[in-house]
């Protein structure tokens, strides 16, 4: 079994105005530990900006901007520009893939996930295939992601709108832990038990609940308080008494 995987995070552009990084960082995993993070603030003009206010870059630009980083480990670089493709994760190099969260946000508000456990979700994705290739991102890694949505986090997500599916608690689909079992070069169990992490804080859960679901909420709040109050006065009575 391998050990963790080290990983570099690249923050292209302002994009650590957007994430909690604080989040990214602190995660433990048995599979990976973040030990280098570094920002490019000031990333050079793009080609495809001519007719357009907003920065696009191609997957060759970006090559070119992460080209001279070193590492013994995985690079992802995280941005807040679009891809001219307009998908949001690319392989950049061998050890290096870049995530563009631009459009992102939007969709995942509306089911309230937040862009920390979007970009964890990815991180577990790359690590997974980067492990199963011997410490490699081959070209490979595109055959085996699959084109239909299971909420399996190896969905491809060629449609922007589906990543809702499988950003919180994605699973392995059956196809996909056959194929990671052929090589057993990554532990699935830990994998999985992981992957349960990438969740709504209770908080969140909870204000969800209570908005969806209000005459519900009412009946419990209703129900819970009755011993509370019960509780309460007979302690009352027996501070007095």
């Amino acid at each position: 079994m391998n050990e963790k995987t080290k990983i570099k995070i690249i923050r292209l552009g302002h994009i650590d105005k957007i994430i909690n990084f604080e989040i990214i960082n602190n995660i433990s995993s048995e599979l990976f530990t973040i030990t280098e993070n570094i920002n490019i603030p000031n990333l050079p003009a793009s080609n495809g900006n001519s007719h357009s206010l907003n920065i696009v870059y191609s997957i060759e630009e970006v090559h070119s901007i992460l080209d001279n980083i070193q590492f013994d480990g995985l690079c992802i670089a995280l941005m807040d520009y679009r891809f001219n493709d307009n998908f949001y994760m690319h392989r950049i190099d061998f050890n290096k893939v870049c995530i563009s969260i631009t459009g992102v946000e939007e969709i995942l508000q509306r089911k309230n996930i937040s862009l920390e456990n979007f970009i964890l979700k990815n991180i577990y994705e790359i690590i997974s295939l980067y492990q199963h290739f011997s410490a490699s991102l081959p070209e490979e890694i595109y055959e085996f992601v699959h084109s239909d949505t299971r909420g399996c986090l190896f969905d491809l997500n060629g449609d922007k709108l589906d990543i809702i599916y499988n950003t919180e608690n994605p699973k392995i689909c059956n196809d996909c832990r056959n194929k990671l079992n052929q090589k057993k070069m990554i532990n699935i169990d830990v994998l999985e038990k992981e992957l349960l992490s990438i969740k709504k804080p209770l908080i969140t859960f909870i204000e969800l609940f209570i908005k969806e679901n209000p005459l519900t909420s009412m009946a419990i709040t209703f129900l819970v308080s009755i011993p509370i109050n019960l509780l309460s006065s007979y302690i009352w009575s027996k501070i007095i008494g």
